[in-house]
């Protein structure tokens, strides 16, 4: 099955087809049965017995699929084999390649639909070369399979366009959702997508006693930033910062504006002393690097508060703990840390 339908799109396919596959091999059952043919009753009640399995398996997306399938092949090469109703069976061949494509997808349908035409082939001769059937007029076999190929290569190429366009809303769909959870200045995460990331490391530390700790920064007079030297500056301060902070915090953790010149960092396996020590760390990059243009230059400060979370608090009183921490070390001159 094609690896672009996700799997509920998929389960769909399979329980339609063999839904359909069991109605309709079942009426044609007993269509035969009334017509005194009882061969063919049997085995289109066959059939419609294992359209039924494939139905009540269908969660098993591939083993439904090949019985769908390799029963209708089963199925078609018989009719073509014993011509069916009074010759009218290879007609039924035509269904095969929209079906396939269908559940397969273009590259394994080809290969599938390849091998079914070429049963499809020695049926007819044998049907011809072992008096089987007689089919009239004796053009009639090359015509149905000359119509089954057109009629595949067009079933493949609708294939392809649905792929490809699948592929875009996919790609779109992925790009849309990255777009939502990051923020454009920075590229960092945004509080969307980091309430997530709180929410499961919150689940780990309640269920697995995993700790992590919180980080609450804040620009230091960022208003008097933007009105000396500009927005433009200030949105360069503001990149220069997320760098600073995606470069000193470990590969597990979360870096990510929390709103404005406000930045919040969560660091999951570690306890309160190690959000100190890392916020040391980003303090001492900020001075070592200043945010440099072509015509200013600065050396950033930020105050931040440290907390490690509680497994009985919520993550709005977590944040509203880092916050009280912030503003205490603005309180005490900004360009520093606190932590409980």
């Amino acid at each position: 099955m094609h690896e672009h339908s996700n799997n509920p799109e998929r389960k769909l396919i399979v329980r339609f087809f063999s839904s359909i596959g069991f109605i309709a091999t079942l009426v044609m059952g007993c269509i035969a049965l009334t017509n005194s043919d009882y061969f063919l009753f049997f085995t289109l009640i066959c059939s419609s017995l294992i359209y039924a399995w494939a139905l009540s398996v269908y969660k098993n997306l591939e083993k439904s699929a090949s019985a769908i399938l390799y029963n209708l092949y089963a199925l078609m090469i018989y009719l073509v084999l014993t011509g069916g109703a009074q010759g009218t069976g290879p007609i039924w061949i035509f269904i095969v390649s929209p079906v396939t494509f269908s559940i397969r997808g273009l590259k394994r349908g080809i290969v599938d639909i390849v091998l079914f035409l070429l049963a499809v082939i020695l049926a007819f001769y044998c049907a011809h070369t072992f008096s089987i059937y007689n089919y009239q007029p004796d053009q009639f076999p090359y015509r149905v399979i000359f119509s089954f190929i057109i009629v595949a290569m067009l079933s493949g190429f609708y294939e392809n366009s649905r792929e490809k366009y699948n592929q875009k809303i996919l790609a779109l769909s992925k790009k849309n959702e990255l777009l939502a959870t990051i923020d454009p200045l920075t590229g960092l995460p945004n509080r969307r997508f980091t309430m997530n990331k709180l929410s499961e490391f919150k689940l780990a530390l309640t269920k697995e006693q995993t700790p992590f700790v919180l980080i609450l920064c804040d620009v230091d007079n960022f208003k008097k930033v933007n009105d000396e030297y500009g927005h433009s500056f200030g949105d360069e301060a503001l990149i220069h910062l997320a760098n600073i902070l995606k470069q000193h915090i470990p590969n597990n953790a979360v870096a990510s504006r929390w709103g404005g010149e406000e930045f919040l960092i969560a660091i999951p396996n570690v306890f309160n002393a190690k959000g100190v020590e890392i916020s040391n760390k980003i303090h001492a990059a900020l001075k070592q690097f200043p945010v440099n243009t072509s015509s200013e230059s600065l050396s950033l400060t930020i105050s931040m508060g440290v907390v490690q979370s509680h497994e009985s608090d919520s993550i709005d009183i977590d944040i509203k703990r880092a916050d009280e921490l912030l503003y205490k070390a603005k309180e005490q001159g900004k360009n520093r840390t606190c932590s409980e």
